[in-house]
């Protein structure tokens, strides 16, 4: 049917999707750096997979383990040799293991009667957009917490490196940008430091060192082996440069500084995840539940998708949780006592 008017007819709204009209940045547009790094370095098949395998079962796993000996439990002595031990020495263990009870959630809706209405695109895109934004922040939420673990996990530098270098009573080792704050002159001595703290607190890989602006800053000023955050291959970038030095707002705020940083040994950690869905969907009347991996670090999430009455419920869950080296892997008395490659660094400059 046509009608007969007397003025102008407007242009109707047009819609557009952003990404259509606007150059962004890809999606998820947020660095992940220690995330990133964590799950690069850790070892194929090791803790994470062995307390869960994606079976939906959780295990409890010892690990074992013997102490080194210590030099002064080596004697010496002349004359006859005797032929019986003075010690027997026991192995120690830690327990492995991750509730599956505690999870983080994150949820989105929309209703059948809003498809017929809202200017969007097929129910599939609608849907696959709303599963990519729960697992956006759900990965984002999920680096918040293991950059928490990670500091939490922090362990000594070692009587050696107590003894060479500065480390304050936090654990952490102090070094200086500058020889001067007010001059501004760079102090190369620090980089050498760092190298040798590490090396005396038992490293044997490139260690990879996430926090705040200060270290990031003196690692450009310096050109060693930095700097990073995203779009690398951070195992490429440590084995080329002998180190990695990345900016991380999330590991900043958990140790409390923007001159604070945390360095460790790939592998010294691991992610573990529990998943309660299979990997072949669930599918039921009005329900389906199936594990979706993100596809920019591969964490599983479990994702429900349910109808009532016509509301459609999208909900994603994950459950991590970061472990690291047990406490006493070197005896008391051992220079490496408390040790576990990872370890707190602070940036000081002098007036």
């Amino acid at each position: 049917m046509s009608y007969l008017s007397d003025t102008f007819i407007q242009c109707p709204t047009i819609q557009r999707m952003i990404d259509d009209m606007f150059l962004t940045c890809p999606n998820p547009p947020e660095f992940l750096p220690s995330l990133e790094a964590i799950i690069a370095g850790q070892k194929a098949a090791g803790i994470a997979q062995t307390v869960a395998d994606g079976s939906g079962k959780v295990r409890n796993v010892q690990v074992v383990y013997t102490p080194r000996l210590k030099e002064s439990d080596v004697t010496s002595g002349s004359g006859a040799r005797t032929c019986t031990a003075v010690a027997e020495r026991k192995n120690n263990y830690a327990d492995y293991t991750i509730d599956p009870n505690v999870w983080n959630r994150a949820d989105d809706s929309f209703t059948t009667a809003e498809l017929a209405t809202v200017c969007t695109e097929d129910v599939q895109s609608l849907i696959a957009k709303k599963i990519s934004l729960i697992i956006d922040v759900l990965e984002r939420d999920i680096a918040t917490q293991t950059a928490a673990e990670l500091v939490a996990l922090a362990g000594e530098w070692g009587t050696t490196a107590d003894g060479a270098f500065t480390v304050n009573g936090s654990n952490e080792l102090v070094v200086a940008q500058y020889v001067s704050a007010a001059t501004k002159a760079i102090d190369y001595s620090s980089m050498s430091t760092i190298d040798l703290a590490l090396q005396m607190a038992g490293y044997c890989a490139p260690p990879i060192i996430v926090g705040g602006t200060a270290m990031y800053q003196y690692g450009q000023f310096v050109n060693h082996g930095c700097c990073a955050t995203s779009g690398v291959n951070i195992l490429d970038m440590a084995n080329d440069y002998g180190k990695v030095i990345m900016y991380d707002k999330r590991v900043a705020t958990a140790l409390g500084s923007q001159l604070k940083s945390i360095a460790f040994q790939p592998g010294s950690v691991a992610l573990i995840t529990y998943n309660e869905a299979p990997q072949v969907p669930n599918l039921g009347a009005n329900y389906a539940k199936f594990r979706v991996n993100s596809p920019r670090t591969g964490i599983p999430i479990d994702i429900t998708m349910s109808d009532n009455c016509g509301v459609i419920s999208i909900i994603g869950f994950a459950n991590t949780k970061l472990v690291g080296l047990p406490t006493d892997a070197y005896a008391i008395g051992d220079e490496l006592n408390g040790t576990v490659m990872i370890n707190k660094i602070l940036v000081t400059n002098p007036a």
